[in-house]
């Protein structure tokens, strides 16, 4: 409907005079107007057409806005009514861009004011100027806005220099252009009000800073300097200030996070979030490297929705079973594995929820002064930062039984503490979600399994309540021969094209108690996996026996050829078979506690290689030693040469059966990564 009411809004003023409508099209660039913007404009066209006509136009509106005073007739304001004006401004620019260019340039010419000395008396002329200049000349509206930026700030009006950065920024097709009037805009905001500084305008202030290119103006270098020194100051500050939101509610400052910034309220989200964790949680994926026969490295990495949330506020980032509620002195956690992270240790943590709790107690409305309510909230508003989990969960219990609290605040509080959360302070962007990751080493063990095969039994602890995966790092040198799950939720294998081999993925299924529930939300799953040397380090040792054969073989021959002669030549042989035997021998480093986990594996494969060496070099040794003794050399010569090969039977033997599953134990569920 309004596409219509334009196109007959169009045909009625197409019926005017043409020096009319081009005035009328001049005049849309405009959303007020006086008198002499009218003259200016008509004078500059060339047209003569007088402003009391313009005035009496059904086409045009007077400005209602209320004054002080009664405006005169000069200061009077006038717009052509907002369908046409849109209708005149979107066909002259898509039709007529040369009239579009020269109706900004005359806008730009009547506001035009000089820079030095500064009209404090017009500021928003300034602003006007630069948004009809940005229109027709982006690149030298920047430059003229970081000239006026410059004296506005100086003089203390920072308000005028965000506005005139808005309209550049909203205008300008330019990157840098935009980045610039990002960056004035921050300054505007920081400067306007200094001690009042939200911490999301200081980071967004640094996020422009890391973009914008090196500035060849110099009114931009000096703003880009402010810049930076206002972002090292309030980053670096010592004094806590209090922002704007503590300040119109101070109940909701939770905690001063280390730079000195305080943390805004989440107290009630965070409750939220820890009722109902798989909303807070999107996706959690803890990766096991299994790099040791005793100790697996757990990596986990949890996706936060932290899409509605904006500032520095407490994000609920894991949770972990109340026997670790230790692992919180230590953990170290980092966003997207680079900028590390404030965690909230056990203590501020319970502070945390039991301002919340208090908070939702309070609200509930005034309670009587001896009653279980009044008495809790009570405890809870002055649970002290040294008060540890059992207080904490001792309150929640009676809050749970309390009879004059309301039903719903004690289903509410019933779905809390059911885990330890694990509660980060993270600087959230609105529409972006947040990722952090942290690390913790737990016990395993490993068993040998036949010769060529070994065993790891790994006991995992998983929050049900959220989406889980599961990722096994392959050790280098070693090839996955089955897993093996013993109890536990089932894990389901995901297959992908783009999957890397050394890596096997299991998603939990299941949702709800079962038998391994441990009554705080975490279920128990116990796996074994399964290892075995690569296929080229079965070829190799099967080389090793086969070269080694060869050297037998060589050694008992030679002895005829070269029989009553010198034995250099023998003794070549025996350099080699030295040599054969450092080579294979550079691995067989001594491993103190714990041994690497392909070394644990492949031991019996070096034990083998080692011996067939071993057996090689006295084939070729015995003729050096007695010249004369065909038999002797005979015979070490044939328990050599049957030595290695039935070591190279027994190899091919124990390659085919590293293939095959795991022994099945008792009660033990095949889940096969084969398929």
């Amino acid at each position: 409907m309004t596409h219509s009411v334009a196109q007959q809004a169009l045909a009625r003023i197409d019926r005017l005079p043409t020096d009319e409508v081009r005035l009328f099209e001049a005049l849309a660039v405009h959303q007020w107007f006086t008198a002499d913007v009218v003259t200016y404009t008509a004078a500059d066209l060339g047209v003569g057409v007088q402003a009391e006509r313009v005035y009496a136009s059904t086409f045009v509106v007077v400005d209602r806005a209320l004054f002080f005073e009664t405006p005169s007739h000069d200061d009077q304001q006038y717009g052509v009514r907002p369908v046409l004006r849109d209708a005149l401004y979107q066909r002259m620019r898509s039709d007529r861009p040369a009239a579009y260019r020269q109706a900004h340039r005359i806008a730009a010419t009547y506001y035009h004011q000089s820079l030095n000395p500064l009209r404090t008396d017009r500021l928003t002329w300034y602003v006007h100027e630069l948004r009809h200049l940005a229109a027709v000349r982006p690149e030298l509206a920047s430059r003229r806005l970081a000239t006026f930026a410059h004296g506005a700030l100086i003089a203390g009006y920072a308000e005028a220099a965000g506005r005139a950065a808005a309209v550049v920024a909203d205008a300008s097709p330019a990157l840098d252009d935009r980045l610039l009037a990002g960056i004035i805009q921050g300054l505007a905001e920081i400067l306007n009000a200094p001690t009042q500084v939200e911490h999301g305008t200081v980071v967004q202030l640094d996020s422009l800073l890391a973009r914008y290119a090196v500035p060849l103006d110099p009114a931009a270098t000096r703003l880009v300097s402010l810049a930076r020194d206002l972002v090292t100051y309030y980053t670096e500050r010592p004094d806590p200030v209090t922002t704007l939101t503590a300040l119109a509610a101070p109940g909701v400052t939770a905690a001063v996070d280390p730079r000195g910034l305080p943390v805004l309220g989440g107290e009630l989200r965070l409750l939220q979030d820890i009722a109902a964790p798989s909303r807070a949680i999107t996706a959690r994926t803890q990766r096991v490297e299994l790099d040791s026969t005793t100790v697996a490295l757990h990596q986990v990495t949890t996706k936060l929705a932290t899409e509605d949330r904006a500032g520095r506020t407490m994000v609920l980032a894991d949770l972990v079973p109340w026997s670790r509620e230790d692992r919180l002195e230590g953990l170290r956690l980092s966003e997207r594995g680079s900028r590390p992270v404030t965690v909230l240790g056990p203590n501020e943590m319970v502070r945390a929820v039991a301002r919340g709790v208090h908070r939702l107690l309070d609200a509930g409305g005034e309670p009587t002064e001896n009653s279980t309510r009044a008495e809790l909230a009570r405890r809870l508003g002055t649970l002290g930062w040294r008060s540890g989990t059992d207080e904490l969960t001792a309150l929640l219990d009676r809050t749970r039984q309390a009879q004059d609290v309301d039903e719903s605040l004690r289903r509410r509080v019933g779905g809390l503490m059911r885990h330890m959360p694990v509660v980060a302070l993270l600087d959230v962007h609105p529409g972006l979600p947040s990722e952090v990751t942290y690390e913790f080493q737990e016990d395993c063990t490993t068993r040998r399994v036949g010769w060529g095969r070994a065993a790891v039994s790994l006991s995992l602890t998983l929050p049900r309540e959220v989406r889980n995966r599961l990722e096994f790092v392959t050790p280098d040198g070693l090839a996955p021969a089955g897993f093996w799950q013993r109890s536990g939720d089932p894990l389901v294998p995901v297959h992908s094209e783009r999957s890397v081999s050394a890596l096997q993925r299991f998603d939990v299924e299941g949702a709800g108690g079962t038998e391994d529930d441990d009554g705080e939300g975490m279920a128990r799953i116990e796996v074994d996996l399964g290892f075995r040397p690569t296929d080229q380090e079965f070829g190799d040792v099967q080389r090793t026996g086969a070269l080694c054969m060869l050297i037998s073989v060589t050694a008992f021959f030679l002895l005829f050829l070269l029989q009553g002669t010198a034995m250099w030549t023998v003794l070549a042989t025996v350099v080699a078979s030295v040599g054969l035997l450092v080579d294979f021998s550079r691995d067989r480093v001594q491993h103190h506690g714990s041994e690497p986990l392909h070394v644990y594996t492949s031991k019996p494969l070096r034990f083998i290689r080692n011996s067939n060496t071993v057996v090689a070099i006295a084939a070729a040794a015995v003729p050096n030693a007695n010249t004369g003794t065909l038999f002797a050399s005979l015979i070490v010569s044939g328990v050599a040469f049957f030595y290695c090969l039935g070591t190279c039977v027994v190899v091919a033997g124990v390659r085919r059966a590293a293939a095959r599953p795991l022994p099945q134990g008792t009660s033990e569920v095949e889940t096969s990564l084969r398929g």
